[in-house]
C-alpha cells in the first residue's frame, strides 16, 4: 500500500521479529542528533517555559507522591478547560498512548479487527493498531494534484468501500503535513458514516488547539458518542517531555479508557502530572506566542517561495505547512542532496505517504532572528532547483 522507504508501514497485525519500524524516524533522528544549522522540521512549538518561576525556585515536596492532601485530578483540569464532565475524560502518556487507549475503548467488538486510517498520516498514528492485533486499511485525504497543498478533502469513495469491514476509523483533523483543518462538511460526513455503520471514530487532535478562538476549532467528541478526541500538551504547548495526554468522549468511552489504562499502564506518572499542574494555568501563553510567530515569520516564507515561482496558500492557523516543489523533484533527494549543503533540515512529505513525492513540510515557529537566517539558506536551496 505504501512503497517508499520513508512512508508508513501499513498492513496486517504484527508482532515479534516482523515488527515494523517507523522508517522516517530512523532517517530523521540521526540527522537531528548530528546537529543542523537551520531546523525547519519542528511541527511542535518549543515554548520557553520558565520552570524556576513556575516552581517558585524549589522542587515540590510531593513530586513523586500521588496520594497527598493536594491530589492530582488531571481529568478535572481537562474537563474545566474543555467544558465537559470529568467523567468524560481519561488520561494517557501523550497522544501516542492515548490513541491506543481510545481505540481499545471505542472499537466495535462485533466487527472485523480492522481499522481504517486516514492517509497521508504520521507513521506512529497509522501503524500503532498493527501492534494491537488490528489490520490497517487506508482511506485517502490527499491532494488533487502535485501543486495542491491544502486543504485536502476526504476521498469518500475510498472510505465507503471499506467502512463495513472495519471496527474503527482514525483521522487527524488538523492534518499533518498540511496544517489545514478538515473542511466542516467532510467532518460531519465522516461522523455520519461512522455512526451509520456503528464504527468508532478516533480523532488525533494534537494540533487542534492552534485553532482555539476560530471557526476551525471543532473537536470531534462534539459530533456524537461514537467519537473520541485525543490531545496532549506536546505540539501546541512545548511540553512533550511530560507525556501528558488525554481523551474526551462519552462517559462510557472514558470509563472504558480508564479501565484500559489500569490494565496496561496502572497509573500515570506523578512527576509529569505535578509539572503539568504548574504549567496548566499558563497554557494560553504558548498559544499566544504561536500567533505572534505566525505574524513575525510566515510572510518571510511566503516571500521566499514567491521569489522562486512557488505560489502557496498557508493554513489559517498553526506553525507548519506543506510546500510544493516542482513536480519532477524528489523531496528526499532535495533534502539530502541540496538542503544539507546549506545546513537546512526540512521534512520530506514522503514520510506521510509515497504519493507526496515532490512536497516538503516547513515549520515557521522558531525565533524570528533564527528564522530569517533559515529562510536565507532555504532560498539558496530553492535557487538550485532552477
Amino acid at each position: 500500500m505504501e512503497d517508499h522507504p520513508l512512508s508508513p508501514n501499513l498492513g496486517e497485525s504484527v508482532g515479534g521479529g516482523e515488527f515494523p519500524p517507523v522508517d522516517y524516524l530512523e532517517w530523521y533522528v540521526p540527522r537531528l542528533q548530528a546537529g543542523v544549522s537551520h531546523d525547519l522540521t519542528q511541527s511542535g512549538f518549543h515554548h520557553p517555559w520558565d520552570w524556576e518561576k513556575l516552581s517558585g525556585g524549589k522542587m515540590p515536596a510531593d513530586l513523586t507522591n500521588p496520594f497527598t492532601k493536594k491530589g492530582l485530578d488531571a481529568c478535572q483540569w481537562v474537563a474545566e478547560r474543555e467544558g465537559v464532565k470529568p467523567t468524560q475524560v481519561a488520561g494517557g502518556h501523550g497522544v501516542s498512548q492515548s490513541l491506543l487507549f481510545a481505540l481499545l475503548s471505542i472499537m466495535n467488538p462485533d466487527k472485523p479487527r480492522k481499522v481504517a486510517v486516514e492517509m497521508p498520516s504520521y507513521a506512529p498514528v497509522s501503524q500503532f493498531p498493527r501492534a494491537l492485533g488490528f489490520e490497517v486499511i487506508p482511506f485517502w485525504r490527499g491532494p488533487k494534484n502535485s501543486e495542491d497543498c491544502g486543504s485536502w478533502r476526504i476521498d469518500r469513495e475510498s472510505l465507503q468501500s471499506i467502512i463495513d469491514d472495519v471496527c474503527a476509523v482514525i483521522t487527524t483533523p488538523v492534518q499533518n503535513p498540511t496544517g489545514w483543518m478538515m473542511d466542516e462538511d467532510d467532518q460531519q460526513w465522516l461522523s455520519n458514516i461512522c455512526s451509520d455503520y456503528d464504527v468508532g471514530l478516533i480523532s488525533d487532535e494534537v494540533y487542534l488547539d492552534t485553532t482555539i478562538g476560530t471557526p476551525y476549532h471543532r473537536p470531534m467528541y462534539k459530533y456524537g458518542p461514537h467519537c473520541v478526541s485525543v490531545n496532549s500538551l506536546t505540539k501546541c504547548y512545548g511540553l512533550g517531555a511530560l507525556r501528558m495526554g488525554w481523551i474526551i468522549g462519552s462517559e462510557k468511552t472514558a470509563t472504558n479508557a480508564l479501565r484500559v489504562m489500569n490494565n496496561m499502564q496502572g497509573m500515570l506518572a506523578t512527576p509529569s502530572l505535578r509539572l503539568a499542574e504548574m504549567a496548566w494555568p499558563y497554557l494560553e501563553e504558548p498559544l499566544a506566542l504561536i500567533k505572534k510567530r505566525r505574524e513575525d515569520n510566515l510572510q518571510i516564507l511566503i516571500d521566499v517561495l514567491s521569489a522562486n515561482g512557488i505560489e502557496w496558500t498557508p493554513p489559517p492557523t498553526g506553525i507548519f505547512g506543506c510546500i510544493p516543489l516542482p513536480s519532477n523533484v524528489d523531496s528526499q533527494r532535495f533534502v539530502e542532496d541540496i538542503c544539507s549543503k546549506h545546513g537546512v533540515l526540512a521534512t520530506p512529505a514522503l514520510m506521510f505517504s509515497s504519493k507526496l513525492s515532490n512536497m516538503v513540510r516547513i515549520a515557521w515557529g522558531g525565533e524570528p532572528e533564527a528564522f530569517v537566517a533559515a529562510m536565507d539558506a532555504f532560498n539558496a536551496c530553492l535557487q538550485e532547483l532552477k
